[in-house]
């Protein structure tokens, strides 16, 4: 149950007790067992306090600015620290007090303390004229400002180092550069976050807007890093827009396996947004395949991605990723991240074929993603996790994409998505039934 769902529950207790739906003790135990954690921000804390953050740090910057020029060197670098010195007394006040500072209170303090120290590095340059292009100082911005993510818990100061860190990888796909200046260290920078914030007096899972925020960012930093390989391929420079789509597919069933403990696993798909993009794009993959002209692609870039070494990093970390989810028993995520190894698995067999072989893997992708379908909606029906609704989207999206590309009459088409939308919904309403429960459990 995430956080809104235990604060509606925890707000009916009352009623509930007058109305004699529940006993005293049921309501206690109820109470003891959703209890809110007060130290974990929410997201209107979050903004609340960026946004008192951000205007009092324009306020400072505009009056200091007002008579910039009038003022001497050592004038103008004690304004530089000052703000700095006053936000780390700020925040050295907060962790004195540690949980009793609420939450806001601790996201102010610490994107106060980011911006200072960006507003020092930006007039410290500017003073003794240092130059330098804006990454950089985006660069070295944000890991200054890493620590505070770890000290003061900062969910404010996680989503703008998560911001930045896919920014500058983005801009850093250039060519020429060389791998310590390039995307190719995002993942290091990422481990600054993963999986735990270490310094917490106890270790708490990240929140569900940070879990979003990472994973959008991993998919912006890892994908700069696929375009930078692809582009030093050889001796000469190129791009290879294949050979990063099988990339971007490899990543995405990284992120949809990423490990999980037995508590992860049960939790809400709104708190799981690996899980939900990765097997989103997977999913999209894979009915695009169906299609012969981008099994083509397929075939083509794969083969050229696998002369990457990126590219074997990739399938290493899938590979250690897939023995941690059978263990956990996630097969409804292990059957759709299969998809991204089927083009490596069929190629052998569809190579040489008197039948042209992109013809055979689109049939390929169709007989898989069907089985795949299925298997989500036999998992739920044998009691195992599983996604019923999405394997029935899957099995209508694939008919209709066959019926698409078939040479069938425009009636005979109508017709069959007419048919797919009515089994469609006739199917949700009968999920919707069997999974229908009492909304309150008898005490």
């Amino acid at each position: 149950m995430n956080t809104s769902h235990q604060r509606w529950l925890l707000e009916q207790l009352p009623q509930w007790e007058r109305d004699g739906l529940l006993t005293a003790d049921a309501a206690r135990t109820l109470r003891e067992r959703n209890a809110i954690d007060a130290s974990q921000p929410g997201l209107a804390q979050i903004v609340m306090g960026s946004l008192g953050a951000l205007l009092i740090g324009t306020g400072l910057i505009a009056v200091i600015g007002y008579n910039w020029d009038d003022f001497s060197r050592p004038v103008r670098l004690l304004f530089a620290f000052l703000p700095l010195l006053a936000t780390q007394l700020i925040s050295f006040r907060v962790l004195q007090r540690g949980d009793a500072s609420a939450a806001w209170v601790r996201e102010t303090a610490a994107l106060l303390q980011a911006l200072a120290t960006g507003a020092c590095i930006a007039l410290v340059s500017q003073i003794y004229n240092l130059g330098g292009e804006w990454p950089d100082f985006l660069f070295w911005w944000m890991l200054l400002s890493l620590p505070l993510v770890w000290v003061l818990r900062s969910h404010a100061v996680a989503i703008f180092y998560l911001i930045a860190i896919a920014v500058w990888s983005i801009n850093q796909v250039e060519h020429g550069k060389p791998w310590h200046d390039s995307p190719l260290i995002y993942p290091l920078l990422l481990l600054g976050l993963l999986p735990w914030w270490p310094g917490w007096p106890r270790k708490a899972p990240l929140s569900a807007t940070v879990r979003w925020f990472m994973t959008i960012s991993a998919i912006m930093g890892l994908a700069s890093a696929a375009v930078f390989v692809t582009e030093r391929t050889g001796t000469y420079l190129r791009f290879d827009f294949e050979a990063v789509l099988w990339l971007w597919t490899l990543t995405a069933a990284v992120l949809a396996l990423f490990p999980l403990n037995q508590a992860g696993i049960t939790e809400s798909t709104g708190r799981k947004p690996q899980v939900v993009l990765g097997s989103l794009w997977l999913l999209g993959y894979g009915v695009a395949a169906t299609f012969r002209d981008m099994s083509d692609d397929i075939l083509e870039g794969m083969t050229h991605a696998m002369k990457l070494p990126w590219c074997w990093g990739l399938l290493a970390a899938l590979a250690v990723f897939v023995l941690l989810a059978v263990r956990r028993r996630r097969w409804a995520v292990l059957s759709i991240a299969s998809v991204a190894l089927l083009p490596l698995i069929a190629f052998p067999f569809v190579q040489g074929k008197d039948l042209h072989y992109s013809t055979l893997l689109s049939w390929v992708f169709t007989l898989h993603l069907s089985i795949i379908g299925i298997t989500l909606i036999v998992l739920d029906f044998t009691g195992r996790l599983g996604a019923p609704r999405l394997g029935a989207s899957l099995l209508s999206v694939l008919i209709i994409a066959r019926m698409a590309d078939s040479h069938f009459s425009l009636l005979a088409k109508g017709l069959a998505f007419i048919a797919v939308g009515v089994a469609f919904l006739a199917f949700n309403i009968v999920m919707s039934r069997i999974h229908r429960r009492p909304t309150l459990a008898q005490p």
